[in-house]
């Protein structure tokens, strides 16, 4: 496991957890504890509507199978950060669920506020050569009509 002992995330709010405990949520083992990549990643996505599972990988709320020395991630058991092996009772279970899906739609809605925050400006039609040469003629004749009329 490279990866194991990396994260310093609370894997319900995603919040620091200092000494490897969350104020609202309680103690995690080492391994339980998300990253910042698992932080980047539930800010990419949609969270709602969630559908809670029986059991999920607390780092990424991804399904979980049962495995020679425990329970992993369906989806990043065999990355370069795997997710797991935990035990049963390491999993998140519904209202946890619930409740990481809630605090990663905030990550995810920020991160969509962050990318459109950006001034805004309006995007001018492109204007067609040959209503441009059209427009030049007619202002042409406008002008030599004029010329020639004060004269």
């Amino acid at each position: 496991m490279a990866g194991a002992g990396r994260g310093r995330l609370c894997p319900v709010c995603l919040r620091p957890a200092r000494d490897g405990g969350c104020v609202e949520h309680g103690p995690w083992a080492p391994h339980q504890l998300a990253t910042i990549d698992d932080r980047r990643a539930a800010g990419r996505g949609s969270w709602l509507p969630f559908e809670p599972l029986m059991h999920a990988c607390p780092r990424c709320l991804g399904e979980v199978a049962e495995g020679r020395h425990g329970w992993e991630c369906v989806e990043s058991a065999h990355g370069r950060d795997p997710h797991g092996p935990y035990r049963v009772d390491e999993l998140l279970g519904i209202a946890g669920q619930r409740n990481g899906a809630a605090c990663r739609e905030r990550f995810a809605r920020r991160a969509r506020v962050r990318q459109r925050s950006g001034p805004q400006l309006p995007a001018l039609p492109a204007i067609d050569a040959a209503r441009l040469w059209r427009l030049i003629a007619a202002a042409t004749v406008l002008a030599a009509t004029v010329a020639f009329l004060s004269r």
